[in-house]
């Protein structure tokens, strides 16, 4: 992995290296593969380019038609593309309404096929067309789910990175799947997140086993391919070394000024609020060779490698799906998040379609002296009184003291809160919190946001009804100092070193440690994925079988393999180092 920022040690591009990787870049190159493929063919010319929400198709496609055309001369060309197969727009709007809702953040997970939304005479013509022989004429199908058109020929798949996507729906350039136009950015997530990244995942994934040539369409107007041998095949080493996925990150209300100084990151942002540090939906994969890199979604790694990664016994409870989340909340000369609650299990089961929901835990990295963490009711908190007053502030902008119900509690560096779902909580002004949760991430119902509004200028919504449908009266102060606010417990130690445990109750799937070590200290995976972040320290290096020592710098996290087995973890820098690690009970 290389380091990319000139002002920070964290590395916000870390990529993977495989020195024998060959990637090539621009539509001509794309152009070239494209027509020897299927000059190459023995049966029908033709060649499938599916590809991933998020990208420009008119646009792309227009550029390698130039291209293609450069290349094949006076062959001749058919294009085809599946936007034909589409209801309307309308059509399509009432056919996912049960997922989409009314309600405007909220919908279910979608779990139907994009077929569903294509009419089957308009499907089955261009199934007719594909098939017609042309005797030298290349036939290339185009579109979303164009890999269910034919099985023939020769498979193309344009992977576009989540937070690519999200950054060009909010420039209006790109679509919904089965739309005509891009609606406001709120709209547009919400769709992404309940309906068109499951949907096309399912493609996705049934076509890493089958694609013929994979592209990076970050950049659509000049796109990275790798043959598709060649990254199952950089897939499978890397599920059996130390690896970090790509982190991004984002703007908020709330957000401080932390991670923006200590990263190096772009300083045209008010302020940075969210780190996606590792938040398996959304993270990508760079991948690359001597001089080179490409990005594709970490969702290949997990459904190519998913015992070596996740271990078997983890796989056997969550299939392919990491189960734990990293994320960054930075309020260092911010404000108070929303005092909000989180959803039991089957609530956001029967309401949202997810299979276990948004237990959290906050990770105190750093902290002014004044900072706190608001977790659990008070003693004497009147739930009834609580929703009145929240309801006041919603309806008649009436602000109210979070502090006549909730619990505050000073934080310090290395403390930690946890928050089973079901416990009204936030972080105060302040903190620079490292979020160790279950990977559900976006279910969050504010109880009270101070009458802010977005960055937007528009008023924050507050989701009273799920909020407190939600909220558990039992959790309050006495529970909360017993059960949340845990104390470290040694494990073992030895001359330099000790493990200790810091978070660990029955209501999580997950439990915390703490690794110390002033030189080296050995662990094991145990036979599943182990998440590390270096929350103290300057750098140490992690040493496994096989591999080539691998860095980490401070306030970095990297997923150690269940593969692995043995590793150590050894201090490079001139400090003591704390690593914390989170693995599946």
């Amino acid at each position: 992995m290389e380091e990319s920022s000139a002002t920070s040690k964290y590395r916000t591009h870390p990529v993977h290296r495989f020195p024998w990787l060959t990637i090539e870049e621009g539509h001509l190159a794309l152009a070239r593969k494209l027509f020897n493929a299927a000059r190459g063919l023995t049966g029908p010319k033709v060649v499938v380019i599916d590809g991933f929400v998020g990208l420009p198709w008119d646009s792309f496609i227009a550029r390698l038609r130039v291209a293609l055309q450069e290349v094949a001369q006076e062959g001749a060309i058919r294009w085809l593309s599946t936007e034909t197969c589409f209801r309307s727009a309308s059509e399509v709007q009432h056919l996912l309404a049960t997922s989409l809702t009314d309600d405007p953040v909220f919908g279910r997970v979608f779990h139907g096929d994009l077929r569903d939304l294509w009419q089957a005479e308009r499907l089955e013509r261009l199934q007719r067309i594909v098939e017609e022989v042309h005797n030298d004429t290349i036939t290339v199908i185009y579109g979303f789910g164009a890999s269910l058109i034919t099985d023939q020929g020769w498979h193309i798949y344009v992977d576009v990175p989540k937070d690519r996507g999200q950054q060009l729906a909010g420039q209006k350039a790109i679509t919904n799947v089965g739309t005509c136009k891009p609606e406001g950015f709120a709209a547009m997530y919400k769709r992404f997140y309940f309906v068109d990244w499951p949907m096309l995942n399912r493609i996705k994934r049934a076509q890493l086993a089958r694609m013929d040539l994979f592209v990076d369409g970050s950049d659509h107007t000049a796109p990275k391919l790798v043959h598709g041998d060649d990254i199952r095949l950089a897939l499978h080493e890397l599920a059996r070394r130390p690896f970090r996925v790509k982190p991004w990150f984002a703007p908020g209300v709330w957000g401080g000024q932390w991670m923006k100084e200590q990263f190096g990151l772009p300083t045209e942002a008010p302020n940075y609020a969210w780190s996606f540090e590792l938040i398996a939906p959304e993270n990508g994969l760079l991948l690359g060779n001597r001089e080179y890199f490409f990005e594709c979604a970490f969702d290949y790694l997990l459904w190519a490698e998913t015992d070596a990664v996740l271990g078997i016994p983890v796989a056997a409870r969550y299939g392919s799906y990491f189960p734990i989340r990293f994320d960054y909340l930075d309020t260092m000369g911010g404000t108070n998040l929303s005092c909000q609650v989180h959803p039991r299990v089957d609530y956001i089961r029967d309401q949202f379609g997810e299979p276990f929901t948004q237990d959290e835990t906050y990770y105190i990295v750093t902290c002014e002296e004044d900072a706190q963490v608001y977790l659990g009711l008070r003693e004497d908190a009147d739930c009834g009184a609580f929703k009145a007053d929240a309801l006041a502030a919603r309806d008649q902008d009436q602000p109210f003291e979070i502090t006549d119900y909730v619990n505050s509690f000073p934080s310090k560096p290395h403390d930690l809160f946890l928050i089973p779902s079901g416990t009204i909580h936030c972080s105060g002004a302040n903190n620079l919190v490292l979020e160790i949760s279950a990977t559900p991430y976006i279910f969050t119902f504010k109880a009270y946001d101070y009458l802010r509004r977005d960055l937007s200028g528009n008023l924050r919504h507050v989701h009273l009804d799920h909020a407190f449908a939600n909220l558990d009266p039992t959790r309050t102060t006495n529970w909360v100092r017993q059960n949340l606010i845990p104390q470290p417990e040694l494990l073992r130690d030895g001359p330099g070193w000790a493990e200790y445990r810091i978070g660990d109750i029955g209501h999580l799937f997950f439990a915390i440690h703490r690794l110390e070590f002033t030189t080296a200290i050995d662990d094991e995976t145990h036979g599943k994925f182990v998440a590390l972040n270096l929350v103290e320290g300057n750098c140490c290096e992690i040493h496994s079988p096989g591999n080539e020592p691998v860095e980490l710098h401070f306030a970095e996290s990297i997923i150690l393999p269940a593969s692995i087995g043995h590793y150590t973890l050894r201090n490079t820098g001139n400090t003591p180092c704390k690593v914390v690690k989170a693995f599946v009970k």
